[in-house]
């Protein structure tokens, strides 16, 4: 009977083992992490260096210097298209078949005063050439004779005085040529020397890139060829003269 009664026990305890429920197996605990925020950036430290500017590709172009304007010829003693004073003609005189008459007094063949400006920076010397422009009878028109050439003048130079003497050297460094009067008369200024006809006389300075290769006293008639192909600017002034 006690071990019915054991047995009995010991299957009652068992039953309420086998009964209870299962010991629950702990589940991990998952940390949550948050969501990224639009959290704003910490600003980027500004460098410190000095900034070197570009350097340009274009080179500038410097500016044009501005032209002189033209060159000019003037004198004080007569206009440009005006008269020539008595004072400034040939006397007159008598070689072989070549004669200068004239009327009136005080013609003293004294070279006028002549003033020039602009002349070009580039000029090396100045030539100054004056002419007589008429027709010959019977002969070719347009011809000119030679009163005056004087050439290898200082570009620096800003005019001649009135009475330049008829040395082959003067005294400022320019040379003197011959003109197309016979000798003693050949050598420097020789005035106008029309008669009763009007004549009208051209005075031409020339601006070079040389000084002339020719001789003091050279032939008038070798001068104005060599100014060919040298000649930078020019100036003009005309005048008239007719004895009275």
């Amino acid at each position: 009977m006690k071990k019915l009664y054991l047995f009995f026990i010991v299957g009652f305890i068992f039953s309420l083992f086998s009964c209870a429920p299962p010991t629950p197996v702990p589940v991990p605990t998952l940390t949550r992490i948050p969501l990224a925020t639009n959290t704003p950036r910490p600003p980027t430290a500004t460098s410190t260096a000095t900034r070197v500017p570009a350097t340009p590709t274009n080179t500038p172009i410097p500016a044009t210097p501005t032209p002189l304007p033209p060159m000019s010829l003037t004198s004080p003693a007569f206009q440009n298209d005006g008269a020539i004073p008595l004072r400034h003609a040939q006397r007159f005189f008598r070689v072989g078949n070549f004669a200068c008459f004239g009327t009136g007094t005080g013609r003293d063949n004294i070279s006028p005063a002549l003033n020039w400006a602009n002349v070009p920076l580039n000029a090396q010397s100045l030539a100054l050439v004056m002419v007589d422009r008429f027709e010959f009878l019977g002969g070719p028109k347009d011809a000119e004779f030679n009163h005056w050439i004087v050439f290898n003048i200082p570009p620096t130079l800003k005019g001649f005085s009135e009475g330049l003497p008829a040395d082959a050297t003067l005294s400022n460094g320019a040379l003197q040529a011959e003109n197309d009067y016979p000798a003693p008369y050949a050598l420097g200024y020789g005035g106008p020397c029309p008669g009763s006809e009007k004549h009208q006389y051209v005075f031409t300075l020339y601006a070079l890139d040389i000084r002339l290769n020719l001789a003091a006293g050279a032939k008038g008639r070798t001068v104005t060829p060599a100014l060919q192909g040298h000649i930078l600017a020019q100036a003009k002034l005309q005048a008239f003269y007719q004895d009275p």
